[in-house]
């Protein structure tokens, strides 16, 4: 079963746009460093050039491993890199710009976690169960209930309130670790505890953007959450894609 969410054609003309603007932006370094008036001015405007025209090719090389991300069924070697180098940081740059001219935030970062998946998906980046974190974000529990499930998730009763006894049971069943935790902060220190080598994380697209940047190279599959009632209350999380993910990223689980 494939995720059959798609990039918006405004992230990808967004994404195209910045590139050509980074390419006029080279020229003009190059362009100014050679007809640069002093030694110093020409030595400065080498230094960023080069930087900067390094970017640029990884960058250029990234959007190459993106096509065959995406309409081939094996990344080149020589691609992973700039691949994995591109989506971390320029896609960031790009959901950064498009809030600027006043896209969809969360349209943008729905996207960027999209690719992030399939880039995971692609690389085969399965672990064993006992290597996988599922991180569960705290407010799936139900906002009446009173017991304490951050940090000790054995405290549920599983009164059917929330899903967290179900995704327990799941637990229990394929063997792999789990946290629920109050955010980005807590996540990031149960990955140092636990020390895994492949995440599913649920939470809603902006944590799952900054976790993801925060933890790379972890390889991590996001799982958007459901917010009928708004953000940060009684969410939920869409149970079959949550199978789904453990299943693509959790060597012998089926």
């Amino acid at each position: 079963m494939e995720n059959k969410q798609k990039l918006h054609p405004s992230f990808l003309l967004l994404s195209i746009g910045l590139i050509v603007l980074f390419l006029l932006t080279l020229v003009f370094l190059w362009y100014f460093q050679l007809n640069g008036e002093t030694i110093w001015a020409d030595l400065f405007f080498i230094g960023i050039s080069l930087v900067f025209s390094l970017f640029v090719l990884i960058v250029l090389l990234g959007f190459l491993g993106m096509g065959f991300l995406f309409f081939r069924k094996k990344v080149p070697p020589f691609l992973i890199k700039p691949l994995t180098v591109a989506i971390s940081t320029f896609m960031g740059f790009v959901v950064r710009a498009g809030k600027k001219i006043g896209l969809s935030q969360e349209h943008l970062e729905r996207n960027y976690v999209h690719l992030v998946n399939k880039l995971n998906e692609k690389m085969e980046c399965n672990v064993l169960p006992e290597k996988l974190l599922v991180l569960i974000p705290h407010c799936i529990q139900n906002a009446h209930c009173s017991r304490k499930i951050t940090y000790d998730y054995s405290n549920c009763v599983d009164c059917g309130l929330c899903q967290l006894g179900e995704i327990i049971k799941l637990q229990e069943e394929k063997g792999f670790q789990m946290a629920v935790v109050s955010g980005g902060t807590a996540a990031r220190q149960e990955i140092k505890k636990k020390r895994p080598e492949g995440i599913v994380a649920v939470a809603c697209e902006r944590d799952l953007m900054s976790g993801i940047q925060d933890v790379f190279p972890h390889p991590v599959l996001g799982v958007v959450n459901v917010r009928p009632e708004g953000p940060c209350l009684n969410t939920q999380v869409c149970w079959q894609e949550l199978k789904m993910v453990i299943n693509k990223m959790c060597r012998g689980v089926e």
